[in-house]
C-alpha cells in the first residue's frame, strides 16, 4: 500500500507539472522511461495487493504484460501505435481489474488515479514524439532518462 501511495504522489506531481502551461523540458525518450517506471511500479503494487487473481491474472499475463513489454522491455521499439495501445486498451483493462478487485474503495480510487496519471504520461510521451524519428528503443529511453536535459538537443 505504501508503494501505491508513493506512485500516487509521483503521479500527482507529474499531473501538476503537465498542467502548468510551460513546455516540458523532457525528451521523448525520457518521458517513455518515466512512463515505464510508473507502469512497472503500479503493476507490481496491484499484483501485491491481490488485484490480479483468477481471470484477471490471465488478462495480466496475456494482455497487460505483453502490451507493457512492447513499450518498456529492453530493446523494444517504441511507436505511437504501441503507446496509444497502452492508453486505449491496456490501461482500461487494468482499471477494470481494479474495479472488480477486493480492494477498499479508497484504495481503488488511489489505484485508478495512479493509472490515470500513467495515461497522462503516455499522452505526454506521444506529444513529445519527434516527427522525424518516429520510434525509440526502451534501452535508449532508459539511458536518455539519466542524461541531463539542460541544453540537450531534442531527439
Amino acid at each position: 500500500m505504501k508503494k501505491l501511495l508513493a506512485v500516487f504522489a509521483a503521479a500527482a506531481v507529474a499531473l501538476a507539472i503537465a498542467a502548468c502551461g510551460t513546455p516540458p523540458t523532457l525528451t521523448f525518450a525520457q518521458q517513455v522511461s518515466i512512463v515505464c517506471a510508473a507502469t512497472s511500479a503500479e503493476l507490481t503494487t496491484l499484483q501485491a495487493s491481490g488485484v490480479f487473481t483468477g481471470g484477471a491474472q490471465a488478462t495480466l499475463t496475456k494482455q497487460v504484460q505483453p502490451d507493457v513489454a512492447a513499450v518498456c522491455a529492453a530493446g523494444a521499439t517504441v511507436t505511437k501505435a504501441n503507446l496509444q495501445n497502452l492508453v486505449n486498451a491496456t490501461l482500461p483493462v487494468v482499471v477494470t481489474a481494479v474495479g472488480n478487485s477486493n480492494l477498499s474503495q479508497p484504495d481503488k480510487t488511489a489505484a485508478v488515479t495512479a493509472v490515470g496519471a500513467i495515461a497522462t504520461g503516455v499522452g505526454l510521451a506521444i506529444a513529445l514524439m519527434p516527427a522525424a524519428v518516429p520510434t525509440a528503443t526502451a534501452a535508449s529511453s532508459a539511458s536518455a532518462a539519466s542524461a541531463p536535459t539542460a541544453g540537450a538537443a531534442t531527439q
